[in-house]
């Protein structure tokens, strides 16, 4: 469905967008067709699904995880039809890397070599925290079970570990004794190979990190253009308890939104990550006026965090995003800071066990704007925390100010537990691990 007239007219010149096929990640497509005036193009090792594939105007065929393979397929295109990219933009943590790459060939607007070393690895954005002065927990790396039994000595407990590469929550676990280091450990690393066929991601690339008790966390959307940078938004962030610190859900805006030194740490870890262009996605925990960041994304934050500051402040984060890797601004604009309602996701969790059937979609109420079950039947349900773990999603919204966030995230909560019950039917596992009850 390739639109030649429309790359004609645009110099014969296309906008690459990566990783927009991904559930909660296609209002960046709706942003970039808004926003380009040529040809929007995705990439895919399938490029005949998902049916979002659709609504690009074509979808080169190639591993969006793997540079070479990725660049391969650009200019394989080029070489084709004499189309080149005008920009190329990363939207998921795992095609940051590519989109440099391509980005270096041609010549366009992309982060830094310096920048993709420091946030595509854990290790090393703590150092470049710690060089600044930005609050985060002390951490080891390790590769082996002798080599994490070693950072534990040091660290002590309780201590998290995670993979040095991935993100959402994958192999995240916290570890409270020595004598639950080699569950821990296993639980770690069979995790990240569970995904790492799909990322192109290594083994023996781990982290451990001293446990901070905080009572709150919250996401920080950070615009960042040159030395320029100002804050989106600020999320709340619903999360399970130990040992896996589950994502339920995320609310906007957040009831740290107007805090100052909150906003000036997720400021500060970007500068320090050297990230100079496009949104970025700072983690961080809230215990009183103790700061912890946890990591940053040089990208726009995932679960639908976009689509709620879209639906809150009137305003897609993608446009921005999009416009500061087209090269085309001279300053930040001025983001709109008031909200007009709050919103919330939560995502459709399921008793561990394996699905026997998804049954017709409810009818909703006015306060629900997505309700998307992904699991299928034959799925097998699970209690870890990863974003593997979930069987869909519920978005509400309700307009106008006043509104009690404690009481919102309540009731959206109820109601993601009620439409779970309502779609999906699970054949439960037993406690002690046996035949199914």
């Amino acid at each position: 469905m390739l639109n030649h007239a429309a790359a004609a007219d645009n110099g014969d010149r296309y906008l690459l967008l990566l990783g927009a096929d991904i559930p909660l990640r296609e209002r960046a497509v709706v942003s970039a067709l808004r926003t380009y005036p040529g040809p929007v193009l995705g990439m895919s090792t399938s490029p005949a699904t998902p049916l979002g594939n659709r609504f690009f105007d074509h979808v080169l065929k190639a591993d969006y995880c793997n540079a070479g393979q990725a660049l391969a397929a650009v200019l394989e295109f080029e070489q084709e039809t004499g189309l080149r990219p005008d920009a190329v933009v990363p939207v998921i943590e795992m095609n940051v890397h590519v989109s440099v790459a391509i980005a270096r060939h041609y010549g366009l607007p992309a982060l830094s070599d310096d920048c993709l070393e420091l946030v595509r690895d854990k290790h090393t954005m703590k150092l470049a925290f710690e060089k600044a002065g930005v609050p985060c927990a002390r951490h080891r790396t390790f590769g082996t079970l002798d080599e994490l039994r070693e950072a534990a000595a040091e660290l002590g407990f309780p201590l998290v570990l995670k993979p040095r590469d991935f993100a959402g929550n994958v192999g995240t676990v916290m570890v409270s004794s020595a004598g639950e280091l080699p569950a821990a450990f296993d639980y770690c690393r069979a995790s990240l190979l569970e995904v790492a066929p799909l990322y192109d991601f290594s083994d023996g690339r781990y982290q451990a990190e001293e446990f901070v008790a905080a009572p709150h966390e919250v996401s920080v959307e950070v615009a960042n253009l040159g030395r320029e940078r100002a804050v989106l938004a600020v999320t709340d962030k619903s999360k399970a308890g130990a040992p896996y610190f589950s994502e339920m859900g995320q609310m906007v805006p957040s009831v740290e939104s107007e805090n100052r030194a909150l906003r000036q740490v997720a400021l500060d870890a970007c500068e320090a990550l050297l990230i100079d262009r496009g949104v970025a996605h700072v983690e961080v925990l809230i215990d009183g006026e103790r700061l912890s960041v946890v990591e940053v994304a040089a990208r726009p934050g995932g679960d639908g965090i976009m689509d709620l500051v879209e639906r809150v402040y009137g305003y897609s984060p993608y446009d921005f995003h999009i416009a500061s890797y087209r090269g085309r601004l001279d300053r930040l604009p001025d983001f709109p800071a008031v909200p007009r309602g709050i919103g919330a996701t939560a995502f459709l969790k399921l008793p561990p066990g394996t699905i026997t059937e998804v049954g017709r979609l409810p009818d909703t109420t006015s306060l629900e704007t997505v309700l998307h079950p992904t699991a299928k039947a034959g799925d097998r349900s699970r209690r870890d925390g990863s974003y593997l773990a979930r069987a869909g999603i519920l978005e509400c919204f309700a307009r106008g100010t006043g509104h009690d966030p404690q009481s919102f995230r309540a009731e959206v909560d109820a109601l993601a537990k009620s439409r779970a019950q309502q779609i999906f039917r699970v054949e439960r596992e037993r406690d002690d691990g046996g035949a199914p009850s």
